[in-house]
Order: C-alpha cells, then sequence, then structure tokens
C-alpha cells in the first residue's frame, strides 16, 4: 500500500538493484547490516540514501522531500553520507518519465478552490528539526502552483474540522445522523437478523405502513455487534479516530467529537472494503474533506498527527489526569491546570477540594478501573438480596455496557422498578429504606449524588463487595412501571444508537426520551418535534414496553447485543 501510494505522488520503485535506485526505504526493526547483507554490498554508495519507514508518509503529508538526516529517519547502524545527497542524473535519463526527485509535488488544483498545505505544529517541531529550504529538495513548479515557498507556508487554519464543525452545529440537539443530510446520503441496506429469535418483534397482524426509504439508513435499523467491529476493514482507522473523537469529548468539545462520530459511524457501516483514499472517504455520509484527508493519513501512516500532537502537548496529560476524577468537568480541571497543580497529590496538599472530589481522588485508581461482568452481578445480588427483603416484588435491571454483553463495565447503572407503584413510593423505599441499610453493612461507602425526595429518580455512590477493598461507582435508576420500556432503552445505549432512535422519532413527528415515545408535541415555533421551547408534553404512545416502541418506530427489534453502533 505505501509502496503504491508514493508512486501516486511521482516515485518510482526499483524491484532490483541498480544505478537509478536513490533512496532505501528500510521497514521498522531492520538495521544497517541488515540491508546491505540482504543487498550483497559492502558499504551504502555515497550517492544513496537510507530513511527509515516513516520518511514517505511525511514527505506526502508535507508536500515536499524533507531533510533525510533527520534522527526520526535514521536506520541503525547507519552512517551519514559526508555529502548533501543529490540524485543521480543517469538515473533522468533513463527514465524520463518519472519525476525529476523521487517524490514529485502534485498540480495545482482548478482555480477558484482553496487548499493549504499542512505544517508540523510548534510541538512536533520542537520534538525534531523542521524542513527548511536548505535542507529541502523541492520539485519544480509550474507558475500556477499552488503551494508557497517552505519559508512562507500558508499558515492552516486553526481549526482543522471547520467545514464538519459547520454541519455539527446544525444538529445540536441530535447530532449523529442530519435528518437533511440523509436524504443525499449513500444508503446502506439494513443487517438481516434471521439468527436470532428475537429479532423480528414487529407483529405481523398489525399491518403497518412501510417504512420510507430513508428511514434504512439510521444506525438503529442495522445490527450492530461486537463482532462487527472485529471483522470490520476499517478498524484498525476507528480506532484512531476514536481516540481524537475521546480526546475531544474529554475536553467538552462536542463540535469536534461529534464530526468524528459521525465520520466513525460512517465507516463502521463500510464493513466489507478498506476505505484508504481521500477519494473513496469523501463518499462516505458525513465525512468530508478534511475528515477524508485524515482517514487517508490514518490509512496510510497507522497514525495521526494531531493526535500525536495532543499528546505530545505538555498540559495535556495532566489534564486528561483531573478530567478522569469523579465529579472533576473541564472547567475545574482547567482551572487547576492554570493553577499551577500537576498531579493529584498537589491537589490533596493544596486545592481547595469538595468532599466528592476528595473521594475521587482517593479512590482514582478503583474508580478507573474496569469490572468484569460477574463482579457487576454480585453488586446487583447485594443489592437485590435486601431490596427482596423488603418486598419482593422489587424488580431490578442491570443496564449499560453489562446489558449490551460487555465483558467489563465501568460502573453499576442498576433501574429499579415495582408493578402499579408510583415513583414517590418506590423513592421513598430506596432513599429512606434500602440505601440506610446498604450503609450499615457496609456495602454502600460514599453518596456522591443524592436525589431530590420531592422529585428525584437518582441515586449516585459507591459500593465495595465484602471479599474487597476495591471501590466501585454504582448508580440507582428509579423508574415507574409506565416509563420501564423507555428508561430500558436509554439506560442500555449505546450513545450513537440512542440519539439515532430520538432523531428517527423526530423525523417521524415524535419525541423519544427516557420516559416514552410522545406524538403531538408542539414547540414555541409551532411546529412538532422542532427546536424551540415545548409547550406541550404532547401524547404518549409507548413507554411501558421496550419493543413496542421500536415497533411504533417501524424498527427491527434490536436486542442489546444488537446495540454496539
Amino acid at each position: 500500500m505505501r509502496i503504491v501510494k508514493a508512486l501516486k505522488y511521482g516515485a518510482t520503485w526499483q524491484k532490483d538493484w541498480n544505478a537509478r535506485v536513490t533512496h532505501i526505504i528500510v521497514d521498522r526493526g531492520m538495521n544497517y547490516n541488515q540491508v546491505t547483507a540482504f543487498l550483497k554490498l559492502q558499504v551504502l554508495p555515497n550517492n544513496m540514501i537510507m530513511v527509515g519507514e516513516g520518511y514517505p508518509a511525511d514527505c506526502i503529508a508535507y508536500r515536499m522531500l524533507v531533510d533525510p538526516t533527520q534522527q526520526r529517519y535514521q536506520v541503525a547502524g547507519y552512517i551519514k553520507p559526508a555529502v548533501p545527497f543529490a540524485v543521480d542524473p543517469a538515473a533522468r535519463e533513463v527514465a524520463p518519465s518519472a519525476s525529476s526527485f523521487s517524490l514529485q509535488l502534485k498540480q495545482a488544483r482548478r482555480a477558484g478552490t482553496r487548499r493549504e498545505p499542512q505544517t508540523p505544529s510548534r510541538t512536533e517541531e520542537a520534538a525534531s528539526t523542521p524542513p527548511t529550504l536548505e535542507t529541502v529538495r523541492r520539485a519544480p513548479r509550474s507558475e500556477n502552483h499552488a503551494w508557497e515557498r517552505t519559508g512562507d507556508l500558508i499558515q492552516q487554519d486553526s481549526d482543522e474540522l471547520d467545514a464538519a464543525i459547520r454541519q455539527a452545529k446544525e444538529l445540536q440537539h441530535l447530532p449523529l445522523e442530519f435528518h437533511k443530510q440523509d436524504e443525499d446520503s449513500r444508503p446502506s441496506s439494513p443487517a438481516g437478523d434471521e439468527e436470532d429469535d428475537e429479532v423480528e418483534h414487529v407483529s405481523k397482524k398489525a399491518k403497518m405502513p412501510p417504512n420510507p426509504a430513508w428511514q434504512d439508513r439510521f444506525q438503529c435499523m442495522q445490527k450492530h455487534t461486537s463482532s462487527d467491529s472485529l471483522t470490520n476493514p476499517n478498524a484498525a482507522t476507528i480506532a484512531v479516530l476514536q481516540e481524537m473523537c475521546d480526546h475531544y469529548a474529554a475536553m467538552r468539545d462536542e463540535w469536534r467529537s461529534t464530526a468524528y462520530r459521525r465520520a466513525i459511524a460512517s465507516l463502521c457501516k463500510e464493513n466489507t472494503v478498506r476505505v484508504v483514499t481521500k477519494e473513496d472517504a469523501q463518499k462516505l455520509p458525513f465525512v468530508g474533506e478534511r475528515l477524508a484527508e485524515k482517514i487517508e493519513e490514518i490509512a496510510f501512516t497507522n497514525r495521526l498527527r494531531c493526535l500525536d500532537n495532543a499528546r505530545l502537548e505538555p498540559n495535556d496529560h495532566v489534564l486528561q489526569t483531573f478530567l478522569k476524577i469523579h465529579g472533576v468537568g473541564f472547567a475545574q480541571a482547567s482551572r487547576w491546570v492554570s493553577q499551577g497543580y500537576r498531579s493529584l497529590e498537589d491537589l490533596l496538599a493544596k486545592a481547595n477540594l469538595s468532599e466528592n472530589q476528595k473521594v475521587g481522588i482517593a479512590r482514582f485508581d478503583d474508580f478507573n478501573a474496569r469490572m468484569p461482568r460477574a463482579e457487576v452481578e454480585e453488586h446487583a445480588a447485594v443489592v437485590r438480596d435486601v431490596l427482596h427483603r423488603i418486598d419482593a416484588t422489587f424488580q431490578i435491571h442491570i443496564m449499560g455496557s453489562y446489558r449490551r454483553g460487555a465483558e467489563s463495565s465501568a460502573d453499576i447503572d442498576l433501574i429499579i422498578t415495582r408493578p402499579s407503584t408510583s415513583i414517590s413510593q418506590i423513592r421513598t423505599v430506596i432513599i429512606d429504606t434500602v440505601v440506610p441499610k446498604l450503609f450499615n453493612s457496609g456495602f454502600l461507602k460514599a453518596t456522591l449524588a443524592a436525589t431530590s425526595r420531592a422529585n428525584g429518580t437518582k441515586w449516585h455512590g459507591a459500593s465495595c463487595l465484602p471479599t474487597s477493598k476495591t471501590w466501585r461507582r454504582i448508580d440507582f435508576l428509579l423508574v415507574p412501571e409506565s416509563e420501564l420500556g423507555a428508561a430500558m432503552i436509554y439506560f442500555t445505549g449505546n450513545d450513537i444508537f440512542n440519539r439515532s432512535m430520538r432523531l428517527l422519532a423526530s423525523k417521524k413527528g415524535m419525541r423519544l426520551n427516557q420516559r416514552g415515545l410522545y406524538k403531538d408535541v408542539m414547540r414555541g415555533d409551532g411546529r412538532p418535534c422542532s427546536r424551540g421551547e415545548k409547550l406541550t408534553e404532547g401524547t404518549p404512545v409507548a413507554g411501558s414496553d421496550e419493543k413496542k416502541i421500536f415497533e411504533a418506530l417501524g424498527v427491527p427489534w434490536r436486542p442489546p447485543h444488537h446495540r454496539i453502533c
């Protein structure tokens, strides 16, 4: 793949050793002696240059032949030539169709289009010597060439995702599948679920109107399992994009993280062909030019420079650590960094901390470690045992990634409900009786967020098994029976699947939230399910039965392990 990419940019590929060779690209892990032994040479000729495998990728990225003597391109055991490298004139005579140099710059785009070269960031410049006019050989340019000289490289827009961000801003409330664009995006047929007896739940007796063609493009219409990510040929690209997405999400940058998530969702659908080139990436829904360039960069180099730069930012590691403290948001973490704190120990010794923040720091490793399924079940069993001693008709459902079939979970989410019981009655039993009993037994260790006794529906805290010293995050989600189905969808996730369901409901003139599916919801602008202040709650369509909500929206029943988008 790298050879094909280099050929596209003007290189020639010499399959046999000859005088035309100008550069020897060495795979990672090989040293100079191994290369010369393979080529049956005592020493490498002075008019040839040996570089590591990352050299061609950087040349393409910077649109120039960068300085091959930089440390990052050095091959172990290779002695740099005493004179600057020059291309053998004979090679030009023998192969006139090839470029004058191993890497030919692309020609300018059509008039009226604008593209700026990507320049290395300040952090990257500090890590290695940047290309200069003295160390870089440039190919001749035509008069209308779009690229400026190296010393006058136009500074790229500070925001590399402007185009994608502008699109993302159009859907603040449901940012994954913009309903005005999905009619123009490339369709993908829904996956078949014949192998699962539970999959197709829509009643054959009910004569539902056929779904419109655009509905098949929604994520919730497809089957998504954990095995999809393992067999997807774009899994490596998705993994890098996800890291970048997680970075922006941690920074509370919703627009950038949304843009990346939409691109990831498109790549997840492309599960038969590996997307390598920018041109192919731009054919995917919700992938603009700049994101397409990043997909191409990852496919070719197995890395993303903007992610590397983010990791190298001096304060980024500290900020990311502070963001992992329970109860700490981006604003608070940023203040601590600006105040000069650089570690958890600094915070404990000098910062003014709330009780929750002190618990979050004291149990930092516990709260950031994942737990196996068996441990989740043990925590749920303790709560169920205490609850059933009070009233055996109470029900507990383990939610989140556990219900989707994940091998491990970050915390424990428990829906607690009781048939024919109001939310106020459920709240009274849980808050006034169950929680105190669990504290007295030593199972519950701390209250991190207590629900309002008037209208609250959640309790957040920390628990610990009698046989362990590790604290775990545990949430009690109090739900009346009439809202159980909607709550099951909401707290099962994943987030992409849920947003797709809510957007589909919105496009069909309805509203879906954790309490139920509603129709005839009027907003401040007089239109149903649009933006603006909500004037009416609407008429309930379904809420108690998870499968009836799917049926009302015309979505095939997706069991939890098919919702891993």
